[in-house]
């Protein structure tokens, strides 16, 4: 109706001094009438609320890469299939729609209606580049043009390395991994990059559920790239099992549950992570791999409150700067919860593991500093576990490095390495500079980062 309104009202200057009409007295229906009469598009009638159904769930697959097929603990694993076996086991239903688009190796893509049992082709591209943030952009419109939802839930299936956009083209010693990235498609070497990941929710919209099945990507430099258009992210700011989300549970509870608010979606994932690994891992019928000493994490965070990081940021780094808090900064780099290397096969004790835990980092530097910059750090661990992280959990310990993950606050950080020599080769992969992500242009974390680099590295 408000199209067909403000067509009616461009079109009011010709109509009132045709026939002399006065435009404070007309009402919005004499309005409509001569909209009709002079041929103006009529408003296309909206489906009402009360009969769509319950849930869009958009998952995008990404398996132009190892997760088609790959060794987990010496077993055989086709991890794509098996996510898409369990989704087939609900199916679209009555109140969920379940839509996939996916891209196994060497066969393209396809865009399908997930049913019960089996699949419904929607359609094909054999040249389908799953590494194109536009492919995401166009799934997501397409699943709310013809599958529309009172809410949506979006989930992002691939590898993943965190805010590190890598340049795939420069290393070759094999020093420095650079094969991953959020969607990566070993096919095409393209992937979608940290700021594209913003750009995405900004062009299709609103998203009630952003889900990352990746690795690394709970991280407060990518969330802020897409805090204005999510209602909930979940995702783990440690590496992910090839295992997944289980999504036969995960539809059983949105059919079980429709109505659920996003603080009970966000609380059905940690409940899913700590059953998963307190069960172990399926290999064949009730056989499992025990899981007690592989660490992991899982969150939920609120999106809106991302818009208040960049004082809190800016409040503990200014602090610590100002107070030259040298010995607090040293404590912490060393000291603070760190997720996997880039090199994680040849890097055990993470000396190139370039994400800490905010909250534990926070709470480490303040064992340290001078009350000034702890008030601060108080104040960012109180905001993180308060307003910002809706629910978590921290499974295990790195038994090499001694972190306990149960220390971890649900949302990570980019921070200064520890080694105190970095590798030659690491400055090469660098595609996005830190300090052109959104996150880095509305705080001052990067200089803060380039600060503790000096404090860490002062030759």
């Amino acid at each position: 109706m408000r199209n067909l309104l403000i067509t009616a009202l461009l079109l009011a200057p010709v109509l009132t001094s045709a026939q002399g009409f006065d435009l404070e007295r007309v009402t919005a229906g004499d309005l409509a009438a001569y909209a009709e009469k002079a041929g103006a598009p009529q408003a296309v009638a909206e489906v009402p609320k009360e009969s769509l159904k319950d849930w869009t769930v958009m998952v995008f697959m990404n398996a132009h890469n190892n997760l088609d097929d790959s060794l987990l603990y010496g077993i055989s694993g086709k991890w794509a299939q098996k996510d898409m076996a369990e989704m087939k086991k609900v199916g679209t239903t009555g109140k969920v729609n379940v839509l996939l688009e996916y891209g196994l190796s060497g066969q393209g893509s396809k865009r399908v209606v997930v049913t019960k049992g089996g699949e419904t082709l929607v359609s094909a591209d054999p040249n389908g580049d799953m590494g194109d943030y536009k492919r995401v952009i166009d799934f997501i419109k397409w699943a709310k043009a013809e599958h529309p939802a009172k809410r949506y839930m979006l989930v992002l299936w691939n590898h993943g390395l965190g805010w590190i956009d890598p340049v795939m083209h420069n290393v070759t010693d094999g020093s420095i991994p650079t094969a991953r990235g959020i969607l990566f498609d070993d096919e095409t070497k393209n992937y979608v990059r940290t700021r594209q990941l913003g750009e995405i929710l900004r062009q299709a919209g609103y998203v009630d559920v952003v889900v990352q099945n990746a690795c690394l990507q709970q991280m407060a430099e990518i969330l802020y790239e897409m805090k204005d258009n999510a209602g909930l992210f979940i995702g783990s700011e440690e590496t992910m099992l090839a295992y997944g989300y289980d999504y036969t549970k995960l539809l059983n509870f949105l059919n079980a549950t429709p109505g659920a608010t996003l603080n009970q979606v966000g609380q059905f994932f940690i409940d899913w992570e700590k059953d998963f690994f307190a069960h172990g891992a399926p290999i064949v019928g009730p056989v499992t791999i025990p899981l007690s000493a592989i660490a992991a994490t899982m969150s939920a965070v609120n999106p809106k409150p991302l818009n208040d990081l960049p004082a809190y940021l800016d409040a503990f780094a200014r602090a610590a700067m100002k107070n030259d808090e040298h010995e607090a900064a040293k404590y912490a780099i060393e000291n603070a919860v760190r997720y996997s290397s880039l090199d994680p096969k040849n890097d055990k004790t993470k000396q190139i593991a370039p994400y800490v835990d905010l909250y534990d980092f926070a709470k480490t530097f303040s064992m340290v500093s001078g009350f000034e910059t702890a008030q601060a750090a108080e104040r960012l661990m109180k905001f993180i576990r308060k307003s910002l992280v809706m629910t978590s959990v921290g499974l295990n310990k790195d038994g090499v490095n001694g972190y306990d993950y149960a220390k971890s606050g649900g949302i990570s950080i980019g921070m200064t390495m520890k080694a105190k020599k970095l590798p030659p080769a690491l400055g090469g992969i660098y595609e996005t500079k830190y300090g052109d992500l959104s996150l880095s242009q509305a705080s001052q974390w990067d200089e803060f980062v380039a600060w503790t680099d000096k404090v860490w590295r002062p030759e």
